[in-house]
């Protein structure tokens, strides 16, 4: 059972097991990755990652979140710095092209991907939302224009990640911007 202790002692030990399946995922498939591995990595007991995840799939989860909220601020000002530094997740994903690309080969990409989908969706939807004006109606409620914009996104990671990562990180969230604003903008209208 998870914990949600969040004393510096437990937050140290998360990350500790998150850097070490990240470490592993870089040599080995996602799927052929056992705790044991992950726990002899990351210096821990199995307990203790019991203590603090339910399994593996668990713990990928969890550096998504912590991902996300990592890179969240980061951006400068300018294209699309109200909603996500997604420039910065771009960098991030090529900077660890090796990662990513094992990941691929297996069904920690698509764990990755849905863990990637609602944690932003989360992001999006709570920035959207407060830029709903309360005097309009827009024509595509926040929530489902998050989502839409979140797919966007993580469609664009995903083809760019199974591509070989070929583009410069700077197109393809520049690509995502020219949609995902256009996409906003119509969403965001009054009826």
């Amino acid at each position: 059972m998870r914990q949600t202790k969040t004393d510096r002692r437990s937050l140290r030990t998360r990350q500790l097991l998150v850097q070490a399946v990240f470490d592993l995922i870089r040599v080995k498939r996602y799927d052929a990755i056992t705790v044991q591995e992950i726990t002899d990595r990351a210096n821990v007991g199995r307990s203790t990652f019991y203590a603090h995840f339910t399994d593996k799939d668990d713990l990928l989860v969890d550096g998504v979140r912590q991902l996300i909220a990592g890179l969240d601020g980061t951006a400068p000002a300018g294209r699309g710095a109200w909603l996500y530094p997604t420039l910065a997740l771009f960098h991030h994903i090529g900077a660890q092209a090796d990662m990513y690309k094992v990941l691929a080969r297996g069904r920690g990409l698509a764990l990755f991907m849905t863990a990637l989908h609602a944690e932003l969706t989360a992001v999006f939807t709570e920035r959207l939302t407060a830029r709903v004006r309360p005097d309009r109606t827009p024509v595509v409620a926040a929530p489902l224009l998050a989502a839409m914009t979140t797919s966007m996104l993580v469609t664009a990671i995903r083809t760019w990640i199974e591509g070989g990562l070929t583009e410069p990180a700077e197109a393809v969230d520049r690509a995502f911007h020219i949609a995902a604003e256009a996409a906003i903008r119509a969403g965001l209208s009054a009826e």
